[in-house]
């Protein structure tokens, strides 16, 4: 076999040429890796909390007062004067207009985690966040942070427990949810002449910036990243602080050769690492599916319940909507803790399938009960709350710790930062343009929907877990290499299941194979690995 046709061959089999190492596939968890991803977390964390404060303080009546527009009336019950501010639906639209410069902080994301680290890349992110809280610098740095972070983890982080150790990933999105929802409850507190209602949220982002800048300084720089720069003594070092092993040990040796012949293999099919190399052959396929499954994550509902929970709920006349706005962020928050375990046990595609449906199920329950009893009853109001908690639950344990940490792996190890980094812009587009419509799709003035806005987010929901049944492959308890050889394969989405996966890691093949993987060839992807 040549040199040019030996990868191309490789790129048609069933089954990875490089099967993972016994040494990878049972590496124990160390305290360095837990450490990690906590503070990977922490980024999720500082993302979610800016993005949940916005919605809520629309109806702080001190920020409605220094932004909306305000008419002295008559107080029918008094006959006093007083003082009426409202928003405009513009202006409750564009409210997330930072969301905009999140585009631009992934694409500098993608530039600078492939040039001068995914480590170095958290750390700069985290500067723009301490200087424009809540503001469009801040928006910058939220970009970078969500393309960054999570391929930070999944690069350092063993495969066997990758899904378990990321997962912790989604705790720290529903930590924001919760923590700004108790923050903007109670600021709201305060007299609604003080400012501090609303510049409370802003002020505490400026701490945690801080802390994950700090703390990403006691963590190595990604080993991937270090081969990918021909930095070997660096990778090795780089490994064996994550692995508690010598950097000479023949783990680390396994790994580094492992990582070193498929960037081999990805540099003689394509000579070059550039933008539009995700768009083209295999990468196409890899970029769709990690696109598809983070945009699912702003179109199935999370950008009208995060920000405008307190909003929706105000307008279909629920008291103490700052109250019931905190118990779903609650709810989020305790479905996160058994997110982690999902995704090790049940893994990546059976988390958003799974939740997919039963949130399609909540949304479809709460309007239709709703439009039965009417929006004003009792009864009908109590099963909106019930079902937003339903819902807010099963998004925190199956689809927040899955879509972000399956998009992250979806990208070959050359272009993780420049495939991600597109992903995470598309995703904010399609953020921004659901934080737009939704208070156009509740105004009286416009859509109007109120409980009737379950039917819209029932419909897609069922949408994107079709999508996912038939092109998102399961990719738990691979390791990245291993996903590669996936989709070099050929092998269909609906095929992959984590029991497949846990086959193929003891034994290098696939326990259904492709038609026409030979013995042959199942031998030689052995010998690859026993020679390494």
């Amino acid at each position: 076999m040549s040199n040019e046709d030996g990868p191309r061959e490789r790129l048609d089999s069933g089954a990875p040429a490089i099967p993972c190492s016994e040494d990878e596939g049972s590496q124990s968890v160390t305290l360095k890796m837990i450490l990690l991803s906590i503070w990977v977390s922490w980024a999720a964390w500082i993302g979610s909390f800016d993005n949940g404060f916005a919605g809520t303080v629309l109806i702080m009546p001190s920020f409605q007062k220094s932004f909306g527009h305000c008419e002295v009336t008559l107080d029918p019950s008094t006959g006093n004067s007083i003082e009426q501010c409202n928003l405009s639906t513009l202006q409750q639209s564009l409210i997330n207009l930072s969301i905009l410069f999140m585009c631009v902080g992934s694409v500098i994301s993608g530039v600078c985690g492939s040039w001068i680290g995914r480590r170095t890349t958290i750390q700069i992110a985290c500067v723009f966040n301490l200087v424009g809280a809540a503001g469009m610098l801040g928006g910058i740095g939220i970009g970078q942070l969500y393309a960054s972070s999570l391929v930070y983890g999944s690069e350092c982080v063993v495969a066997s427990k990758r899904g378990l150790l990321l997962g912790i990933y989604n705790i720290g999105l529903a930590m924001g949810n919760v923590t700004v929802s108790a923050v903007c409850a109670g600021s709201a507190k305060l007299e609604s002449n003080n400012d501090w209602q609303w510049k409370t949220p802003i002020a505490c982002q400026i701490p945690l910036a801080l802390s994950l800048a700090l703390g990403m300084s006691m963590f190595p720089e990604s080993p991937r990243w270090l081969l990918l720069k021909g930095k070997e003594e660096l990778a090795r070092d780089s490994f064996a602080a994550f692995q508690s092993r010598g950097p000479n040990s023949v783990e680390v040796t396994k790994q580094v050769d492992e990582v070193l012949q498929h960037l081999d293999i990805e540099r003689r099919n394509e000579k070059s690492a550039s933008w539009s190399e995700i768009y083209r052959g295999t990468n196409l396929r890899r970029t769709a599916v990690s696109v598809l499954v983070l945009v699912s994550l702003p179109l199935t509902g999370i950008q009208f319940v995060a920000p405008y929970a307190a909003f929706f709920l105000e307008g279909v006349g629920i008291e103490n909507p700052y109250l019931i706005n905190a118990i779903v962020a609650l709810c989020i928050f305790g479905g996160a803790f058994i997110g982690p375990f999902v995704l090790d046990y049940g893994g990546r595609r059976f988390a958003m399938l799974a939740g997919y449906g039963l949130m399609a199920i909540s949304m479809l329950i709460f309007s239709s009960v709703s439009t039965a009893l009417g929006a004003d009853d009792p009864t009908a109001q109590s099963v909106v709350v019930a079902f937003l908690c339903i819902w807010a639950f099963i998004f925190g344990g199956f689809i927040g710790p899955s879509v972000w940490l399956s998009s992250a792996e979806m990208h070959s190890i050359r272009l993780r930062t420049y495939g991600q980094a597109n992903t995470t812009f598309i995703y904010n587009i399609f953020a921004f343009g659901a934080s737009f419509w939704t208070p156009y799709m509740l105004n009286p003035a416009y859509g109007n929907m109120g409980a009737n806005v379950g039917y819209f987010y029932f419909g897609v929901t069922v949408a994107f877990a079709i999508l996912v049944f038939f092109f998102v492959p399961e990719t738990s308890r691979l390791t990245l290499e291993q996903i590669d050889d996936y989709f070099m394969s050929g092998r269909r989405a609906w095929n992959t299941s984590t029991k497949k996966n846990i086959a193929l890691v003891r034994t290098g093949i696939p326990s259904e194979p492709k038609s026409g993987y030979s013995i042959r060839q199942s031998e030689v992807a052995n010998s690859s690995s026993l020679t390494n």
